[in-house]
């Protein structure tokens, strides 16, 4: 069975999507959407493909299944619309900066017994796969502390997203993977949140600068993440990252942008430096890495009716909690307890 895949939002995500459809094996980019019709037009004719006028165009041309790639404080209205319209969604990260409409989506997906995934491609990373095996299979004995950092040049919120970096934060725009990640390694959920921000380093001073949050698992585990995106034109790369877990039998250092990690464990050490694709990047003349296996997932989860697949609304909507709670500590200025809801199936 071939599937018939839509894109809705043609930026630079947007056209990635269009293009992994186009090349993937069994599915059929069907068309393109976006609030820009030129935009969409020249996305969906370098693939092949139909510039729909609207998403309930797209619909009724009979998709089977949607990207959803619009900014990240719009992905509940088309995403709602296209499971409305009988169509699987697969949408970018973060679900939703709202708890309510990530948990109305969720609802509305099993509603209409439709499959909706959330695009967290970095779990398809073979240094992510690494750092899972190191911790589910007690490597690292009891996990005490984990740290993350991501950071982001300051052209991408003055420049590449400007028209929307008020309306989002760092903590979702770059961090929902590391949150994603962390929650996915531990199997755990988060009980307590304190976090700070600040602003004043961009040039407009409603978008704010980057976030320092203090998480604490379940089982007492201490998590650190640190999210900002004001560094300088002289940065070599759009972004960068670290990863640093501390058990109580061994510890992990990850240096994301190198790809270089170190581990350490009661009985031996070992440096390792990872390479081949990493997230999208073209290899004999078509995309390979996480994004095109989160992508491929998505597509396996469809075919095989996977309403449970790892990365599905449902299952990760404790991210979206999170981020939530991290933006309102810091507005408050005190430490948040989440709810003790149980774990969506």
């Amino acid at each position: 069975m071939v599937l018939n895949v839509g894109v809705i939002g043609a930026g630079l995500l947007g056209a990635r999507h269009a293009r992994v459809y186009a090349e993937l094996a069994g599915c059929r980019l069907a068309g393109v959407y976006d609030v820009d019709h030129a935009r969409a037009a020249a996305v969906a004719s370098r693939h092949g493909a139909r510039a729909f006028a609207s998403p309930g165009e797209m619909l009724r041309a009979g998709v089977d299944a949607v990207a959803v790639a619009t900014p990240d404080h719009v992905h509940h209205d088309p995403v709602m619309a296209c499971l409305d319209g009988g169509a699987h969604v697969f949408v970018e990260k973060p679900l939703a900066l709202d708890p309510a409409e990530a948990r109305a989506m969720v609802d509305r997906a099993a509603e209409r017994r439709r499959i909706l995934m959330v695009n967290y491609s970095q779990r398809w990373l073979p240094e992510s796969r690494r750092i899972e095996d190191l911790v589910t299979s007690g490597r690292l004995g009891e996990i005490a502390f984990i740290e993350s950092h991501r950071w982001d040049a300051a052209w991408v919120p003055e420049r590449m997203i400007a028209a929307w970096a008020d309306r989002t934060t760092p903590i979702h725009f770059m961090s929902s993977h590391d949150i994603d990640l962390i929650l996915s390694w531990t199997g755990r959920r988060v009980r307590t949140v304190y976090a700070t921000a600040r602003r004043g380093a961009l040039s407009r001073g409603d978008t704010v600068d980057g976030y320092n949050a203090l998480l604490t698992l379940d089982g007492g585990v201490r998590v650190g993440l640190h999210s900002s995106w004001i560094l300088p034109e002289t940065f070599p790369s759009a972004a960068d990252s670290r990863f640093e877990l501390l058990g109580s039998e061994g510890a992990v250092f990850l240096d994301g942008n190198r790809r270089e990690m170190a581990v350490f464990t009661s009985r031996h050490s070992e440096r390792v430096t990872f390479g081949g694709p990493r997230t999208a990047d073209e290899v004999g003349g078509r995309l390979a890495g996480a994004f095109v296996e989160s992508a491929r997932a998505f597509l396996s989860a469809v075919g095989a009716d996977d309403h449970a697949a790892p990365t599905s609304a449902a299952n990760t909507l404790h991210v979206v909690e999170v981020q939530a709670a991290i933006v309102a500590s810091a507005a408050q200025g005190v430490e948040l307890r989440l709810g003790l809801a149980p774990d969506r199936a």
